[in-house]
């Protein structure tokens, strides 16, 4: 799940603009690229693997934000189950999305399984009050056509449209969509007390502990691998993931009313998955699929300013 929560940061001598574009570069970048490289990964330990050990490293990464807030939550009954909750379905949502990497194309998954926010920004509207304008609508149109035409292998369909059209991988994304986009909503508002910095650590630990149960007591397995290569490969995942957090954390939370343009640069981090996937994986996709990748992207970045 995409973390954009607050971070304090002495920051008085830049402009709220330039903290903002700052900020969203690096959300895009960091969250591109941990994509790009935890596929390497997945390819070589597979989708279970790799998120266990990116989740533990990553606690490591986040732990650094506990220095620039110290607050602690409340640990009662209810909050302890919440996030007993969140860690459950965070790991869901991340299996499916680490398992749409490692059977699909990321140019085709990676924004696919992003734009989960048109489910997120109904989820709002419905359960938050969240406002919903007729441009927001076109949006969130633009973003569904954008995905029908990355998901769908035309060339595939013979007798009418079943699943086996779609292209590799997508079910999963869409499972992804389905499952952060309920998530997410839930998520924020649950962080919006004190001490989020240890909830974000917990749902990291959660999450694993859920991992090993699943490993060792359904499949039988250990969670081991052999190759210090793998190991830094691992930590590349974490640090680049951090990396994005931090980012957008940090645009929207020292600088002010420049929120529109943090999540816009932040939501493009698909561009970059699918750019490096197209450079060193040497995925070809159709033009309509390109076309739907345009889409996707477009509207994700506009949807913040209406």
């Amino acid at each position: 799940m995409r973390l954009r929560k607050n971070i304090v940061y002495n920051s008085s001598h830049m402009s709220n603009i330039t903290i903002a574009i700052l900020g969203g570069v690096l959300g895009m970048l960091g969250y591109g690229i941990s994509d790009f490289v935890a596929k390497k990964a997945i390819d070589k330990i597979g989708n279970l693997k790799t998120l266990f050990y990116t989740q533990l490293i990553g606690v490591f990464f986040l732990a650094i934000y506990f220095f620039n807030d110290r607050s602690m939550p409340s640990f009662d009954l209810k909050n302890i189950i919440t996030i007993f909750l969140f860690g459950f379905f965070n790991m869901i949502g991340y299996l499916a999305l680490y398992k749409s990497f490692e059977v699909g194309k990321l140019s085709v998954v990676s924004p696919i399984s992003s734009s989960y926010v048109i489910l997120a920004s109904l989820v709002s509207f419905f359960f938050f009050g969240e406002t919903f304008s007729n441009l927001k609508i076109i949006t969130l149109v633009l973003i569904i056509c954008g995905v029908i035409l990355t998901a769908i292998d035309i060339k595939g369909i013979r007798d009418g449209l079943d699943l086996r059209d779609l292209s590799k991988g997508v079910p999963e994304a869409l499972l992804v969509f389905l499952i952060f986009g309920i998530y997410v909503p839930f998520w924020d508002k649950f962080l919006e007390g004190s001490g989020w910095v240890i909830w974000v650590i917990l749902v990291r630990i959660i999450l694993a502990f859920f991992l090993v149960i699943y490993r060792k007591v359904i499949q039988k397995k250990d969670l081991g691998f052999n190759g210090k290569g793998l190991f830094y490969l691992l930590i590349f995942v974490a640090f680049f993931e951090a990396l994005g957090s931090f980012g957008s954390s940090w645009g929207y939370h020292s600088s002010s009313n420049t929120t529109s343009i943090v999540t816009a640069a932040t939501s493009t981090y698909p561009l970059i998955t699918a750019t490096l996937a197209f450079v060193f994986l040497k995925e070809r996709l159709a033009r309509y699929q390109y076309a739907g990748i345009a889409l996707i992207i477009l509207g994700l970045a506009i949807s913040p300013f209406i």
